[in-house]
């Protein structure tokens, strides 16, 4: 603590302040027998001086960090050599002003003893607060690291699942129309570009995530047709961020659980709605619709994670889910 600059000043000040409070009556009981006022102002200053060596020795050799228990008992011993030098070299300057009493011996050892008290009390104080700092950086550090962990496990989730389903989509193509899989290849790789590049991004612009929608969306309708309708209404990104592959999951999750056919062609809605990305679809639940069990609570838990907020869910004749946007600093 000591090497600080911060704490040497705030140290050395209080301990300045001790000094003059401890000498302070002294100083006006012996002003009477210093006539010259040069003199007078030499005294004060060797008074306040030396009680201030004496503190700051003090604060020195009581902050001093050590494990060994015999370091710390022997502390003691060096505190009253402190107190006996003190004297002894007060007494001695004292001596070349005025004539040296009984009195002035038993004021010095009291001022050095009220000295060696204030120090210890105030170090002790502050290392009881050092400790409470200490205490509560490392708490937040830990709640840091297990935001992150419990994050990036999250991640690690999710990704495997988009993974799976986007080679699902190109093992399809491939089977069904090998005239359009170039295409297909080259926005497939740009989806997993962008889910690749995002892995260590914690939040997105939006107006990229709408990029990534955008190219979701032409693999899914090569593949259902006019089977799956998603319709995007127009979006200002400029001011928002999002969770990546966050839009992308609710499309995915809609697919997942509803069916999609010639007599029942799914429908999804995205459109923005007081800062929050709506997600919308008619709900045509599939007999035994396939999924892992991640794909909400998931993302909830990333929005909880990262913001602090949730994500709303409205199940009624529509399948809605509403993800807050985040407004860049």
């Amino acid at each position: 603590m000591l090497n600080n600059f911060i704490y040497k000043r705030v140290i050395g000040g209080m301990v300045l302040l001790a000094a003059l409070l401890v000498n302070l009556p002294i100083i006006i009981l012996n002003l009477e027998h210093l006539h010259n006022w040069q003199i007078a102002l030499i005294d004060v200053t060797v008074q306040v001086f030396c009680c201030f060596v004496l503190g700051i020795s003090v604060v020195g050799v009581l902050m001093e960090k050590t494990p060994y228990i015999w370091v710390n008992r022997f502390k003691i011993l060096v505190i009253f050599g402190l107190l006996i030098g003190y004297c002894f070299m007060l007494a001695g300057l004292n001596s070349l002003f005025l004539p040296v009493r009984m009195g002035m011996i038993s004021s010095i050892i009291m001022r050095g003893a009220i000295v060696i008290a204030m120090m210890y009390l105030w170090s002790k104080n502050l290392i009881e607060a050092e400790r409470k700092n200490v205490l509560l950086l490392e708490n937040q550090q830990l709640k840091h690291d297990n935001v992150l962990f419990q994050l990036n496990a999250l991640k690690n989730q999710l990704n495997p699942h988009f993974l799976f389903n986007s080679l699902n989509t190109l093992s399809w193509l491939i089977n069904q129309d090998t005239a359009k899989s170039q295409e297909y290849l080259q926005k497939l790789s740009q989806v997993l570009r962008y889910s690749l590049s995002m892995q260590e991004q914690q939040l997105v612009s939006l107006k990229d995530e709408l990029i990534l929608v955008e190219n979701y969306v032409f693999l899914l309708q090569m593949r259902f047709g006019n089977n799956l309708q998603i319709n995007i209404s127009p979006i200002e990104p400029t001011p928002y961020q999002i969770l990546p592959l966050s839009i992308q999951l609710l499309i995915e999750n809609a697919i997942k659980h509803n069916v999609v056919s010639s007599s029942k062609p799914l429908q999804v809605d995205i459109s923005f709605e007081e800062e929050h990305i709506v997600v919308s679809n008619k709900i045509s639940p599939k007999l035994h619709a396939e999924g892992t069990g991640i794909g909400l609570a998931n993302l909830d838990n990333r929005y909880k994670l990262m913001t602090g907020k949730s994500i709303s869910i409205q199940k009624d004749t529509l399948f809605t889910v509403r993800l807050p946007l985040i407004k860049q600093s």
